[in-house]
């Protein structure tokens, strides 16, 4: 598509654009361009204190899992029946090719936050590897299901001292969830072969690290068009959107901001969009950035 034509369309829309210690991390990257952003997240904890000597298969259903983490863990707070939740803050977007800055948080008045959860623990596997080096401690995976992934554009950046009280209902969090939907997305099938997994999560029990992976398929907002490519394959052959891998420092952490629970950093990539300058349909309202760029090279 013409990219003055994109910028005309942009213009007009413009307005309109206007997993758990604290910070997470994760890069969206489409095609030639790459979303890097901050989270939050919350999330269940602690399956094994029940029974601190128990390995292998914890549990292996949505409702177990519930059970095995009221007795002995700690549940998601605020977190509407799921297992993990957060909030998230994009710091800049950028061309992959040439590393040419396009966009920073707060350039031209306007941020992109949102609000990701409904991913529910169903199956929890405890690992002893300390039997076979003592450095590599006690390995906790969890898979979960469902989840869902919901970004706006607003006049200002979130406020993660809220906590978790800050979310106000299942897809609402103060100072996000009143902005533009430019992205909506839910986990899908696929983190691990021939699982029903939306979600993978790996932290070491006595140490600070871990990770998650998973897939999504976007289904609304106004980046729909551009992302909705079903271009990335799992090891089940079936095709997604959106593929994200995170590595984060476990709850042992500090400092902790207000009560989440884990900080991370990862990236989420996806298929080439049809041209880098077709961004600016995004909503950005950064068409006027975009056009000034584009005469300066000129």
């Amino acid at each position: 598509m013409n990219l003055k034509k994109l910028s005309a369309l942009a213009a007009g829309v413009a307005l309109a654009f206007g997993m758990a210690a604290p910070a997470q991390a994760v890069e969206l990257v489409a095609g030639d361009i790459k979303f890097t952003f901050n989270a939050y997240d919350n999330g269940t904890i602690g399956y094994e204190a029940a029974n601190p000597a128990q390995f292998g298969l914890l549990c292996n259903s949505v409702a177990t899992c519930d059970t095995r983490a009221s007795s002995g863990g700690s549940p998601a707070v605020n977190a509407y029946g799921a297992d993990t939740w957060g909030i998230f803050s994009i710091a800049t977007i950028t061309r992959v090719s040439n590393g040419a800055n396009i966009y920073t948080s707060g350039q031209g008045g306007k941020y992109l936050t949102g609000v990701f959860g409904g991913i529910q623990d169903y199956n929890v596997t405890r690992s002893d590897l300390t039997v076979i080096n003592p450095d590599l401690g006690i390995i906790q995976q969890v898979l979960g299901v469902g989840g869902w992934l919901k970004m706006f554009s607003n006049n200002s950046n979130y406020d993660p001292t809220l906590g978790t009280a800050g979310r106000t209902g299942e897809f609402a969090y103060n100072g996000i969830t009143g902005g533009a939907l430019e992205l909506d997305a839910v986990f899908t099938t696929g983190a691990v072969a021939g699982s029903a997994a939306t979600y993978k999560n790996t932290f070491n029990e006595a140490g600070i690290d871990g990770g998650s992976a998973g897939y999504l398929d976007v289904v609304g907002g106004a980046m729909y068009s551009l992302l909705n490519t079903n271009a990335m394959v799992d090891l089940n052959g079936d095709k997604h959107d959106l593929k994200l891998s995170s590595t984060f420092d476990a709850f042992l952490s500090t400092p902790q901001v207000a009560d989440w629970t884990v900080i991370a950093s990862g990236q989420v990539l996806a298929n080439a969009l049809p041209e880098p300058g077709s961004l600016a349909i995004f909503g950005l309202g950064l068409a006027g950035l975009a056009a000034l760029r584009r005469r300066k090279q000129q």
